[in-house]
């Protein structure tokens, strides 16, 4: 019985143990200069990796109202879709129905009334704290410090 129960952990041990091929390569006594070699001449079903490609399709996130609470504490209203869908399929082709409303309290740096509208605008899409389909410019913003 014992000898059955360690066979059927080692297997499924076995089957489960994932790295990239990167770390694969690496193990192997391969350097990060090596790697681009066995990567063109596709050694090792290297070439075979996903690792580092976006996903096909996600859910889309349209934000609609952020309201500053405090310094700190914001909330955040957007539409999520309730279905993923491919890279580059615009959110406003979609139906209302399409989205399910949510409402998050958040804690970030840039979305706080600490800022105001002008300098969260101004920000690099990669500072927000989602992900996000529309502009920017059409989001409402409430509660926010008032520019100079």
């Amino acid at each position: 019985m014992k000898t059955t129960i360690l066979s059927i952990f080692l297997f499924i041990c076995a089957i489960t143990q994932a790295q990239t091929k990167v770390i694969s390569h690496k193990s192997h006594s391969g350097s990060s200069s090596s790697f681009a070699k066995a990567y063109q001449n596709n050694l090792f079903d290297i070439g075979h990796s996903n690792f580092g490609t976006p996903p096909e399709s996600r859910k889309i996130i349209v934000l609609d109202t952020v309201i500053a609470l405090n310094n700190s504490l914001t909330i955040l209203k957007f539409r999520e879709s309730i279905k993923s869908y491919p890279n580059g399929v615009n959110y406003k082709h979609l139906k209302k129905s399409d989205f399910r409303f949510k409402t998050k309290m958040i804690k970030d740096s840039l979305f706080n009334g600490k800022n105001s509208v002008t300098v969260i605008k101004l920000a690099p899409e990669y500072r927000y704290p989602m992900y996000f389909a529309n502009p920017i410019e059409g989001v409402i913003f409430i509660g926010f410090k008032k520019p100079f």
